[in-house]
């Protein structure tokens, strides 16, 4: 059992906790968080972004997703936690296995947790789930015990906040207030509290370096009719308000708290309980009532505007460049240099870097060769690190953050010879990627039914993927963005609707356990076709694997769209590379 779950019992058992709730976010639900917030991965040691951990006196617990199942496993090993394969059969959410200890305790049972990293949503759910039960629980939610074990905890070190400019950002930060304030008012509410950092970034047109690979700042707003409050940590104004932002009222960022629990009684507070912790929603006051939904900001920002679609289009081009270049180069050198898959993950790094307009990446480097590339999430680490050998092939997920856009793509390049197998598991899964590509979604129909047909590609051949194929992607934002996103058909939590201006990820794949991954990532435009139909557009802008299709197997419509695809990833970037590269590209794209 590892040292930390023992150290959490001793606490537990202290304070009288039965059951002990790890998530995986921050004060604000994020996805990516800051060091000082991977309490779970300290406690579990499980890095993967998504997961929960649930500790008792005699046993632990982990949940997570299908993406880091074979992660988690290798990770969790001798851990004496088990793993808990979140969607497999036979596998209780969490809440449920949380009522399963309630109702076998012959006395009140206890669970505790850190308030501020619990989603109210989550919280709400587990309360109902509890109330079903005809044993008696109580909660204690201002509890960081995992504060206690580790004794060095990263410190949060807040960063200077950048202005985005109106050029980029396309809206003036006071006609996006303009524009909340009136659905505020439709909607009948009196404030509204904004948790999520990239809504707050969003609609100040701020951005800042508070977590990796995200450029959002530590914040919370609250909003009014007449005014506008914004908590946030030391440090993060160093340089004080823009000019254009003298109307905000700046106060510290723990004051939130305080100033929630003294809105007036018989107000209405629009909150959205995904993103607004517990401790903050147990502070508002009786007599309040609160609106509980996605707000205004989350919905505006989802739906990009002209200069952002423009600067996405160029972060796109920048991105293949980059990518390209790395292609050419795996496949050149494949003999002759050796390679790993973190110094594939740094030359990539510095190709993306190379451009002035690129500041950061948009998320953990994946570069999984061979069977690492079957572990959907897999990132390596020193421990880990594979040589990438002159054969089969090599999955690289990978994204940039640059002035202008985010960017993610994923790519399965061929580092030398492809067995028979490869080449057709990689064809289907183009043909996957090929049907969201081409559909056209009418006006009536879910969207689910994209997943649903790019999923019957796979299905044909027996194959299919574990994970989601799409989510939607945020402007010098999260490279998961939010509500939008394509979730398979039949789920409980229905898809998104997609709607014009959108951008999101179309990503099926093939990930064969302790063989090899196959994955094709495009970014992607929504946008109407004159028609009545919602059909995309790409903005990933690199050639498909030229080795690994098996031309035989795709009908002409599908050459059709490949072959069209190559020539305007040929015809866009041919000016901006050098001749030998150049050449090289011609060759790639050359029609199948």
């Amino acid at each position: 059992m590892k040292r930390e779950i023992i150290e959490l019992r001793k606490l537990m058992a202290k304070e009288g906790i039965d059951a002990y709730f790890v998530p995986s976010g921050d004060f604000h639900g994020s996805e990516y968080v800051n060091a000082f917030f991977r309490m779970r991965a300290f406690l579990s040691g499980f890095t993967g972004s998504a997961g929960e951990l649930l500790v008792t006196g005699d046993g632990a617990w982990l949940w997570t997703d299908g993406r880091y199942f074979l992660q988690a496993a290798k990770q969790l090993e001798g851990s004496g936690i088990e793993l808990m394969r979140s969607g497999e059969e036979g596998v209780p959410a969490v809440t449920d296995f949380i009522r399963s200890l309630v109702d076998s305790s012959d006395k009140e049972y206890v669970i505790g947790f850190d308030g501020r990293v619990v989603s109210s949503k989550f919280f709400k759910a587990l309360k109902e789930k509890l109330s079903e039960s005809d044993r008696q629980f109580s909660f204690m939610i201002e509890k960081d015990l995992g504060d206690i074990i580790w004794k060095d905890r990263p410190e949060i070190r807040p960063s200077k906040v950048w202005e985005l400019p109106v050029s980029a950002a396309g809206i003036d930060t006071s006609d996006k207030l303009k524009a909340v304030r009136k659905e505020m008012k439709a909607t009948g509410a009196d404030h509204l509290l904004i948790t999520d950092l990239m809504e707050s970034a969003w609609l100040l047109n701020l951005r800042a370096d508070d977590i990796l690979y995200t450029p959002v700042f530590f914040s919370f707003i609250l909003l009014t009719q007449d005014n506008t409050y914004l908590y946030v940590m030391d440090g993060t104004l160093a340089d004080g308000l823009p000019e254009r932002l003298s109307f905000l009222k700046v106060r510290p960022y723990e004051d939130v708290y305080g100033d929630v629990s003294a809105v007036p009684a018989g107000s209405t507070l629009w909150l959205d309980p995904a993103t607004c912790n517990c401790a903050l929603y147990d502070s508002v006051p009786e007599g309040v009532s609160t609106h509980e939904a996605f707000t205004p900001a989350a919905l505006m920002k989802i739906i990009k505007n002209e200069a952002e679609i423009e600067g996405m289009r160029r972060a796109h081009v920048l991105d293949g460049i980059a990518v390209t270049k790395l292609i050419k180069w795996l496949k050149d050198t494949s003999h002759t240099v050796p390679k790993t898959e973190l110094s594939v993950s740094e030359k990539l790094k510095d190709l993306r870097l190379s451009s002035d307009e690129c500041f950061d990446l948009s998320f953990e480097t994946i570069a999984g060769y061979g069977p690492d590339g079957a572990i959907i999430h897999y990132a390596p680490t020193p421990e880990s690190d594979a040589e990438v050998k002159p054969e089969g092939f090599l999955l690289v997920d990978s994204g940039g953050q640059y002035t202008g856009g985010t960017t993610d793509i994923t790519r399965t390049i061929a580092v030398g010879p492809l067995t028979e197998e490869m080449k057709v598991d990689y064809t289907y899964v183009l043909k996957a990627h090929l049907a969201m590509a081409m559909f056209r979604l009418a006006p009536d129909m879910d969207s689910s039914e994209i997943d649903k047909a790019a999923r019957a590609e796979l299905s044909a051949a027996g194959l299919g993927f574990n994970h989601g194929i799409s989510h939607g992607v945020g402007h010098v934002l999260s490279v998961h963005e939010g509500p939008n996103g394509i979730k398979k058909a039949g789920t409980s939590s229905p898809s998104y609707p997609v709607k014009p201006g959108m951008i999101m990820s179309n990503e099926p794949g093939v990930y064969i356990e302790g063989g090899f991954g196959v994955r094709i990532e495009n970014l992607v435009l929504f946008k109407n076709d004159g028609e009545g139909f919602i059909v995309n557009e790409p903005l990933t802008c690199v050639p498909y694997e030229r080795e690994a299709i098996k031309r035989e197997l795709l009908t002409e419509k599908e050459l059709s769209y490949v072959n069209d695809y190559h020539k305007w990833v040929r015809e866009t970037l041919t000016p901006l590379l050098d001749k030998e590269t150049a050449v090289w590209l011609a060759s790639e794209t050359a029609e199948l």
